[in-house]
């Protein structure tokens, strides 16, 4: 099987997880949870989940990318990497529980709310089981991955429904109904990986010494990430109330959904990028990463020229009119799409040749630009303000991560590959600028679906898919490995 094959087979495996996921996450949390619940309501559980999906990153501490890399091109110590790595979770999952709880104490008070809030924070320990599932990544075999995530995602929706139709009206509730869909992922997921290895815990000191001096970079890195990706809505509830959390967060929502591609793509090709850069370094990897990086901007850059013109239609469609408000907002934060989906071949690149102390640099710069900005941004312009900190971040991010990837590995964009799908973006957006005014008066339907349908258009005119990975075989190539195998 060709390698673009088997990864575009992967990606596929893992987009169809994460759509079933994502589509059942989004009815939950963009078109359920926001008629159940009060405006009011919704923004506690805005602002208690987003700090469990904050946590919930941080709780490998970055060990997961590094056992995938380093499991790719050992298999034989995989059992004992994971075994590792959930004890890593577990050690980190405990802090998060004592974190979120006095979270919980301090916004809610000593309340009946903040027992069970206390109860939903337990979650957070089933993610250590859940790490055994890395063994499917490292033998990229995607499938198990999704189908746990999907069965979690089902219990969850499941019980939201049991609780919607008995007329709960208790956020923390919620809450606890998401945490008992991530205790079935995560039972599941390590009982399939059983079936394929042995999870070992005998590790001895120096193999544990050996992994956290891989780790701390990484994990500092992602924690970091993780902070300036979601502490925008952590910080809007005490400068701008509930309300402003719950329409930002739908908004973001949307945003997140659209990430899927560039993270579940990044998860199939890092083995790939690890293997290719053990193999002859900078040069090995750079056609590779180059392909990569044509196909996400190419993707990554369709998404605000179509979504921009029809954001306030994509609100109304999506959610109740109070959450009108949202549309500026998810207009703006289209722009940060485009960036994330085309920092990720650098950061891989960083990440396969071992620079995490780089990564570790530029995240905690992001982070610290981030916050300032948000200080600074949403006392003025709101809700709106958050949204553009992002977008300055997620350029920062890019900007510094290519130049690291160049640093280190001389991988550099090649300008022809990318400038195809910048200019089939500028014609989608001019198309819709023209279009858009003759159907002024129609629902917000025929004009998301007119956006949508440029947009796919648009992908196609690119030339991005299908997937062309490989590296064509050049003569003096081929003739050099003739001669290596005589």
């Amino acid at each position: 099987m060709s390698l673009s094959r088997r990864i575009g087979l992967n990606t596929a495996a893992q987009l169809a997880g994460r759509l079933i996921n994502s589509v059942m996450a989004f009815a939950i949390l963009a078109l359920f949870l926001p008629r159940v619940l009060p405006p009011e309501a919704y923004g506690v559980f805005a602002f208690h989940h987003t700090l469990y999906l904050l946590l919930t990153s941080l709780l490998d501490f970055g060990a997961g990318p590094i056992v995938v890399r380093e499991a790719s091109r050992d298999r034989g110590a995989a059992g004992r990497l994971i075994g590792q790595l959930i004890g890593l979770k577990l050690r980190f999952a405990l802090v998060g529980v004592v974190v979120l709880i006095v979270v919980a104490a301090v916004f809610e008070g000593f309340t009946w709310r903040s027992g069970l809030l206390a109860l939903a924070a337990l979650h957070l320990l089933a993610h250590a089981p859940a790490g055994a599932l890395t063994i499917f990544a490292v033998d990229m075999r995607f499938g198990r991955i999704a189908g746990a995530a999907v069965v979690g995602q089902f219990a969850w929706l499941l019980i939201t429904l049991l609780l919607a139709a008995a007329g709960v009206r208790e956020p923390a509730l919620y809450l606890l109904a998401f945490g008992a869909g991530l205790w079935v992922h995560g039972a599941l997921g390590h009982a399939w990986a059983r079936r394929v290895v042995t999870i070992r815990h005998d590790a001895t000191a120096a193999q544990r010494r050996a992994l956290w001096h891989e780790v701390w970079p990484a994990g500092v890195s992602m924690s970091m990430a993780a902070v300036y990706f979601y502490i925008d809505t952590v910080m809007l509830r005490p400068m701008q109330g509930e309300e402003a959390v719950a329409i930002y967060s739908a908004a973001y929502r949307l945003m997140t959904f659209a990430l899927m591609v560039p993270v579940l793509f990044s998860q199939v090709v890092l083995p790939v990028f690890s293997r290719l850069w053990a193999t002859g370094g900078g040069a090995a990897l750079e056609p590779f990463q180059r392909r990569c990086t044509r196909l996400l901007l190419g993707l990554g850059v369709l998404v605000p020229a179509a979504l921009w013109p029809v954001a306030p239609d994509v609100m109304a469609l999506v959610y109740p009119p109070e959450y009108a408000g949202g549309a500026r907002s998810l207009a703006i934060l289209s722009l940060a799409v485009v960036l994330v989906f085309s920092a990720y071949p650098h950061v891989l690149t960083l990440l396969a040749a071992g620079r995490q102390r780089l990564m570790m640099v530029i995240s905690t710069a992001g982070a610290l630009l981030n916050v300032s900005l948000n200080l600074v941004m949403i006392p003025r312009f709101g809700i709106e303000g958050a949204a553009w900190t992002t977008v300055i971040t997620e350029l920062f991010v890019l900007l510094a991560a290519a130049l690291g990837a160049w640093r280190c590995a001389g991988v550099t964009p090649k300008g022809a590959w990318l400038l195809r799908p910048v200019l089939c973006a500028a014609g989608v957006a001019g198309g819709l600028a023209w279009l858009l005014p003759l159907l002024a008066d129609a629902a917000p339907i025929v004009r998301v679906v007119l956006a949508a349908g440029l947009g796919l258009a648009g992908i196609a005119a690119t030339g991005v898919l299908p997937l062309r990975l490989e590296e064509p075989t050049r003569p003096a190539d081929a003739a050099a490995a003739a001669g290596g195998s005589a």
